[in-house]
C-alpha cells in the first residue's frame, strides 16, 4: 500500500503532536503476553515480554538504514538458508510481522559517505514524508541529527518499548543520552553494538615462545594496566631483518591496528571521557583535569617507536595482515573481526583494552563509531505500533541472535579457551559509546602521533567554542 507524504507545511504539526504524545494519553490497548524472557534463576521470575494487540492492516512497515554497515542488524533473507545466523534473522522477522500483519520494507544502506545517508533522513523528515517508521543509522552520523529536532523522545512517545528490559542496551541511554529524555537507543537487534565492540587480540603462539602467560588472568584479577601492556610490547618487540630499526613491514612489532579505531579505543580504554555527567544527568565537559592529561601521557608513552607500538593510518588490512603473519602480538580488532582471523596459522585469544591503572575502576570497551542506533523520525504516525515491533524485536534478538553470535566467536578455531567466553562478557558489559563532539578522535590521533602532550594547548584554541557547544546541548536536553 502506497504511503502518502505529508507536505511541508504539517511538519511544524507532526513534531509537536510526536513531542506531546505520552503513555497516558494514548489509546489504552489490552495488553497480551507473548513470551516470558529467560530467568538466570531456577524459578522463572525473570522480565517478560508484554506486547499489545495491534493490528498493523498488512502494510509495510518501513525501515531506512543510513549507511551500509548497519543492514544485517534488521535485513533477513527471503528464505532459511541452512545457516544459523541469516535463519536466526529470518525467523525473528517472520514472527514479528506475522504477530503484526506487517510486511517489513528495507530500504538499503548507503554505500557511499555515511554523511550521504544521513543528507537523506534528514531531507525526507524536513520534507514532511512519512515513509519510514524506523531509521537504523551509524552512531556519529546520526547523533547531530539529534539536535535538529528530528527525532521523537521514546519515554514519552514509545509507550511498548520498555527500554528498561534487558534486550535494550542500556550502555547507549547512559552515554547519548542525557537528563530524563531518551532520543537514540539500541536493542538487541541492532547486535552490531556487540559486534563492533573493540578488542585486542594477542597471539598465542608468539607468547609460548617468549615464555609469557596469556594475559587472561591480569584481566579477571584487575591488573590489566598500560604498565602490563608495556611489559609484553617491549618484549614482543625485535628487528627481524638487522637493520637496527622497527619497521611494520619487515619487524615484529607489540601493538599496532587501524589509528581511527585503535586510539580512540586506547583513550576509552582508560577512562578517557570527553564528557560526564553531573547529579541531574545532564553532561559537563571534562577535558581539562589531571586524569585526562594522564591518560594522553600514557598513549604517547605506547606509541613511542622505542616501545614497538604502531599506529596505522593507511588501510585496516595492513595491520591484520602483519597480525596473520605472526609479525605482530596486540592487533586492534572488534568482536566481529576476530571472525575473519580462522585461517591464522597461529592460536590466538582476545582482551579488552588495558586500565589505565589498578585504581580505575573498570575496564572500558569502546563501541565503533558506525555502530548502528535506532532513531524513530517526529513524521511517525504509527509509534504504538512501532514501539511494539521494536520491543519484540529486541526481545528475540536477545534470546536468539545474541547467543548465536557467542557460539560463532567461541567455535573460530583458534579461540576455543574458556576465558575467550570470561572476554566477551566483560567487553559486553563494560561497552562506551563516545560522542564526537568534544575532543575528536582527529585531535586525539594528532596528538598521540606528534609525540608531544599538546592538550593543553588544544583546550586553550577549543575550549570556549566547546563550552558554548555544551550550553546548546543543555538548553536542548533540558527543554
Amino acid at each position: 500500500m502506497k504511503k502518502r507524504r505529508v507536505s511541508s507545511l504539517l511538519l511544524a504539526a507532526l513534531m509537536t503532536s510526536s513531542a506531546m504524545l505520552s503513555t497516558s494519553c494514548l489509546k489504552k490497548e489490552e495488553k497480551k503476553e507473548i513470551v516470558k524472557a529467560p530467568s538466570a534463576s531456577s524459578e522463572d521470575n525473570g522480565p517478560q515480554l508484554v506486547l499489545p494487540d495491534i493490528d498493523g492492516g498488512g502494510e509495510s512497515f518501513d525501515v531506512f538504514i543510513g549507511y551500509s554497515v548497519a543492514n544485517s542488524d534488521w535485513k533477513a533473507p527471503e528464505e532459511e538458508t541452512g545457516d544459523t545466523i541469516p535463519d536466526i534473522l529470518y525467523q525473528r522477522n517472520k514472527e514479528v510481522m506475522g504477530n503484526f500483519n506487517v510486511e517489513f520494507t528495507v530500504k538499503d544502506g548507503i554505500t557511499g559517505s555515511n554523511s550521504e545517508g544521513s543528507g537523506i533522513i534528514r531531507s525526507l523528515i524536513q520534507a514532511g514524508d512519512d515513509t519510514y517508521e524506523v531509521f537504523i543509522n551509524v552512531q556519529h552520523a546520526g547523533i547531530p541529527l539529534i539536535y535538529e529536532d528530528l527525532f521523537v523522545e521514546w519515554n514519552e512517545s514509545m509507550p511498548y518499548a520498555n527500554l528498561e528490559n534487558p534486550w535494550w542496551y542500556q550502555n547507549v541511554q547512559r552515554d547519548l543520552n542525557f537528563g530524563d529524555k531518551v532520543y537514540v537507543t539500541a536493542g538487541a537487534y541492532n547486535y552490531h553494538c556487540l559486534r563492533g565492540a573493540g578488542v585486542l587480540a594477542f597471539n598465542k603462539t608468539m607468547l609460548d615462545e617468549l615464555g609469557l602467560e596469556y594475559p587472561y588472568q591480569l584481566v579477571l584479577d584487575g591488573k590489566w594496566t598500560v604498565d602490563r601492556l608495556l611489559d609484553y610490547n617491549r618484549a614482543a618487540q625485535k628487528d627481524l631483518n638487522g637493520d637496527g630499526l622497527l619497521k611494520p613491514d619487515d619487524d615484529r612489532l607489540g601493538v599496532a591496528g587501524w589509528k581511527w579505531e585503535m586510539i580512540p579505543a586506547f583513550f576509552i580504554g582508560m577512562g578517557g571521557n570527553p564528557v560526564t555527567k553531573n547529579d541531574s544527568s545532564m553532561p559537563e565537559l571534562n577535558v581539562n583535569n589531571e586524569r585526562t592529561f594522564n591518560v594522553i601521557d600514557r598513549m604517547i608513552e605506547i606509541f613511542d617507536d622505542g616501545n614497538g607500538g604502531f599506529s596505522n593510518g593507511e588501510t585496516y588490512a595492513r595491520t591484520g595482515t602483519m597480525f596473520k603473519e605472526g609479525r605482530l602480538l596486540f592487533h586492534d580488532t572488534t568482536l566481529d573481526q576476530l571472525t575473519g582471523l580462522r585461517e591464522m596459522e597461529d592460536d590466538f585469544g582476545a582482551i579488552p583494552y588495558p586500565k589505565l591503572d589498578e585504581d580505575q575502576e573498570s575496564y572500558y570497551s569502546r563501541v565503533v563509531n558506525y555502530s548502528s542506533l535506532t532513531y524513530v523520525p517526529v513524521t511517525n504516525t504509527k509509534l504504538e505500533l512501532t514501539s511494539a515491533i521494536l520491543e519484540q524485536m529486541a526481545y528475540l534478538s536477545h534470546r536468539d541472535l545474541i547467543p548465536a553470535f557467542y557460539d560463532v566467536i567461541l567455535t573460530i578455531k583458534t579461540s576455543r579457551d574458556t576465558e575467550t567466553e570470561q572476554m566477551i562478557d566483560i567487553v559486553r558489559s563494560s561497552a562506551r559509546f563516545m560522542d564526537e563532539n568534544f575532543l575528536r578522535s582527529g585531535t586525539l590521533i594528532s596528538i598521540v602521533e606528534g609525540g608531544t602532550n599538546t592538550l593543553s594547548s588544544n583546550y586553550a584554541a577549543q575550549g570556549d567554542a566547546w563550552e558554548a557547544r555544551l550550553e546548546d546541548i543543555v538548553e536542548f536536553w533540558e527543554k
